[in-house]
C-alpha cells in the first residue's frame, strides 16, 4: 500500500475545526501559550496512540475471508458507508463552535482551563466519529497491508504531523511573530468559522468515494 493513501484521512483529521479554533482562542486570551501548547500536545499525542492501535489491529487481521473477500475491502466499503454518513452529519450541523461570540459558552469553558486540563481536553476533541472513523480506517488498512516496520513508522509520523498542523501551527506563528500574531491568528479563526466545516465535508466525501473504489475493486 502505497503510504500517500494515508494523506487524505490525515487531512481530514486537519480539518477538524473545534481543535484549531481553541488553540487560536487559547492564544489570545489570558490562559495563554501553556494552555494552548498542553491542547495540541493532547491532540497530538491521542492520534497517535489511535493511529498506533489501528496499526496494530490491522497487521493481525486475516488476508481472506473464507469466501475470498479481503478484508481490506470489507473494511473499505465500511469506512465508505461511515465516511457519506458523516458527510451528511457534516453538512447538516456544519455551524460549529469556534471561540467566537455566538460559541461563547465553550468560550468561557476554554478559557477557564489550565494546562494540565488543556492535555485533557485536547485527548477528548479526538473523540468524536470524524476522527475515530478516519484514525481506524487509515491504521486498519496501513496495517492490513504490513509494510516494513521502519516505513510504518515513518508513514506514521507523517500522518501524526499533518493530522496535528493546525493546532501546531498557529503556535508557531504566535511563538514567531509575538504581538504582531493576532491579526494573523484572528483571520486564520474567520477562515476556520467560515470555511473549515464545509472543507472538512469535501475531503469526507473525496475520501468515501476512494474507499468505495478500493472496496468495490477488492470484491472481484
Amino acid at each position: 500500500m502505497d503510504a500517500l493513501a494515508l494523506v487524505p484521512a490525515a487531512v481530514g483529521i486537519a480539518l477538524s475545526p473545534l481543535p484549531a479554533a481553541s488553540v487560536v482562542f487559547l492564544l489570545g486570551h489570558r490562559r495563554g501559550p501553556g494552555s494552548a501548547v498542553g491542547l495540541a500536545a493532547g491532540w497530538t499525542a491521542t492520534i497517535a496512540v489511535g493511529l498506533a492501535v489501528a496499526v496494530l489491529l490491522g497487521e493481525r487481521l486475516p488476508p481472506e475471508t473464507s469466501g475470498g473477500t479481503t478484508v481490506e475491502a470489507v473494511i473499505a466499503l465500511c469506512a465508505a458507508v461511515l465516511l457519506f454518513a458523516l458527510a451528511v452529519w457534516q453538512w447538516v450541523r456544519r455551524r460549529l463552535p469556534d471561540g467566537s461570540p455566538a460559541s461563547s459558552r465553550w468560550a468561557d469553558r476554554v478559557d477557564a482551563i489550565g494546562s494540565a486540563h488543556a492535555v485533557g481536553l485536547g485527548a477528548l476533541l479526538t473523540v468524536n466519529p470524524k476522527v475515530v472513523v478516519l484514525v481506524l480506517s487509515a491504521g486498519l488498512v496501513f496495517g492490513e497491508a504490513d509494510p516494513a516496520a521502519g516505513w510504518t513508522v515513518l508513514a506514521g509520523v507523517c500522518f501524526v504531523l499533518v493530522a496535528a498542523l493546525p493546532t501546531v501551527l498557529p503556535i508557531g506563528i504566535a511563538v514567531a511573530l509575538g504581538r504582531r500574531a493576532q491579526p494573523v491568528l484572528d483571520t486564520l479563526r474567520e477562515w476556520i468559522a467560515r470555511w473549515g466545516s464545509l472543507s472538512l465535508v469535501v475531503v469526507l466525501v473525496v475520501l468515501g468515494t476512494v474507499q468505495l473504489v478500493t472496496g468495490l475493486a477488492g470484491l472481484r
